[in-house]
């Protein structure tokens, strides 16, 4: 008779794992509450792995996401999903116990002139590949409460009606928390010598010093760009020392 129950037991723990890894996405969304900056479109398999059309986070969207549970996660009581798309990757992690949600090994790379779209009045128009590299992401419900990354420009250029020049790779390195946002930037073996750092505060107040020098000399065309977006210290020292208030939009987005 004990011998019957556990395996009536083992049957039915082994009917349940089943249906709980063939039960369709759709049937779970309806009861999971999703934070206001999140947006699913598209989305198509079961709660362990599957496709979204579309990812909209914060108005940006992410096309051709896959989906897979991780089920490594599980003595951490936290229900965690690695999702890949044509721009990088992201691991997302719900902790059952606080609540809290992390996002952490997230790789996002799209064109530089892509990202320009978002942002008005540009003097020049930015050209290159910009990766972001997110290294630890906390939300409490739907408000970042402690974020760290990277953002690399590679073969960062501008284009100024037709003058073109490519600097090569830049490194901003920042830490964020709902009050304020700091960076530092550096260039990485890039042909012009960058270093600077700067903040962005919630009420959206912003403060940026950056250093850009030349120990070689600096080529007439990216000279005449510099002169629309810096200020010239010396022959090859230029300096960008700016502060003011983003619009509403971006502070939003970036603090909400």
């Amino acid at each position: 008779m004990f011998k019957l129950w556990r395996f009536t037991l083992f049957f039915l723990l082994c009917l349940v794992l089943a249906l709980l890894v063939n039960l369709p996405i759709q049937q779970v969304l309806p009861h999971v509450r999703l934070p206001n900056t999140l947006r699913l479109d598209g989305i198509d398999g079961t709660v362990v792995r599957g496709s979204a059309q579309e990812v909209v986070v914060n108005d940006f969207p992410l096309r051709d996401v896959s989906y897979r549970y991780m089920p490594s996660c599980i003595p951490l009581l936290k229900v965690c999903y690695r999702m890949t798309y044509p721009q990088g990757t992201v691991q997302i992690a719900y902790d059952m116990l606080n609540g809290d949600t992390e996002i952490n090994k997230l790789r996002i790379e799209y064109p530089a002139s892509e990202i320009a779209q978002y942002i008005n009045q540009i003097p020049v128009r930015p050209d290159g590949r910009l990766e972001l590299v997110i290294d630890d992401l906390t939300m409490v419900g739907s408000k970042p409460t402690a974020l760290a990354g990277t953002l690399f420009w590679r073969d960062l250029g501008l284009d100024d009606e037709g003058i073109k020049f490519n600097v090569g790779d830049i490194k901003v390195d920042f830490t964020g928390n709902p009050q304020q946002y700091d960076f530092k930037i550096n260039d990485l073996d890039a042909a012009l010598d960058v270093d600077g750092d700067g903040e962005i505060r919630a009420g959206g107040q912003y403060k940026v010093d950056i250093k850009i020098r030349s120990v070689t000399g600096i080529d007439s065309n990216v000279r005449s760009i510099l002169d629309l977006v810096a200020k010239r210290v010396s022959l090859n020292n230029y300096r960008i020392e700016q502060s003011g208030r983003l619009p509403p939009q971006i502070t939003r987005q970036l603090f909400r």
